[in-house]
């Protein structure tokens, strides 16, 4: 007479089950991962996975988008300095910063310089406004009036030595003068003084040469808009 097995299921049964328990759960990973809808609930997984199998830095290419975990976002976003997390929101409101400086941050390189109206040409030791100069200027105003713009008084003189009766023996008081005098009437005429700087050239910046005399003409005055504004130049925040 045979004797009786032992009690339950044969042990190949249950590491049967233990196998396909696993490969159903793999399967069904591999289906919730093929459609990645949010993308920092599959970081999270790819992290609890990566705990377990192998160190954080390794280099990792899942199937669909592509999620370096050891990139400099992920990185910054370890660190606290970046975040896509919609809990982290503000709605618009301030918070308190660290504390310190009240740094700001400016834009240094104001553009390309545009000149507006006609150039104001003088004799070599002219600086006063004459009623030519001033009818250049007139046509300006409507052009550089009611804008947040700073304007660019940019004076030029010849190569020339001055002569001795000359009223000024330094180029750039003289090229200065000449813009100061533009300025002055520039206020009268209603363009605030924080917008306007005067830029003394003297002989350093020669024209270029384009065979007309008028426009080599070294003398001159121009008038420039630049593409920075008055209020990038105010101080610290109170």
């Amino acid at each position: 007479m045979e004797d009786d097995g032992p009690p339950g299921v044969p042990e190949w049964v249950v590491t049967y089950g233990d196998m396909m328990s696993l490969l159903l759960t793999f399967f069904i990973m591999l289906v919730s991962l093929s459609e990645i809808v949010n993308d920092e609930k599959y970081r999270a997984i790819l992290e609890s996975i990566q705990s377990y199998t192998g160190y954080r830095t390794g280099p990792i290419s899942p199937p669909g988008k592509y999620f370096p975990m050891n990139s400099l976002v992920e990185q910054m976003s370890m660190l606290g300095a970046y975040t896509d997390s919609p809990e982290r929101g503000r709605g618009g409101i301030k918070t308190r910063s660290l504390e310190g400086d009240d740094v700001r941050v400016y834009r240094t390189r104001e553009g390309v310089p545009v000149q507006v109206g006609r150039t104001l040409y003088y004799n070599q030791i002219e600086i006063d406004l004459d009623p030519k100069r001033r009818e250049k200027l007139d046509q300006m105003i409507p052009e550089l009036a009611g804008k947040p713009n700073k304007i660019e008084l940019r004076s030029h003189t010849s190569i020339k030595p001055l002569p001795a009766d000359a009223p000024y023996h330094d180029k750039l008081i003289l090229t200065y003068q000449r813009g100061r005098n533009v300025m002055l009437y520039l206020i009268q005429k209603g363009i605030e003084p924080k917008r306007i700087r005067i830029t003394a050239a003297a002989d350093y910046e020669p024209p270029l040469r384009t065979g007309d005399e008028k426009s080599e003409q070294m003398d001159r005055l121009d008038v420039l808009l630049l593409d920075a504004f008055v209020n990038d130049y105010v101080g610290p925040r109170k």
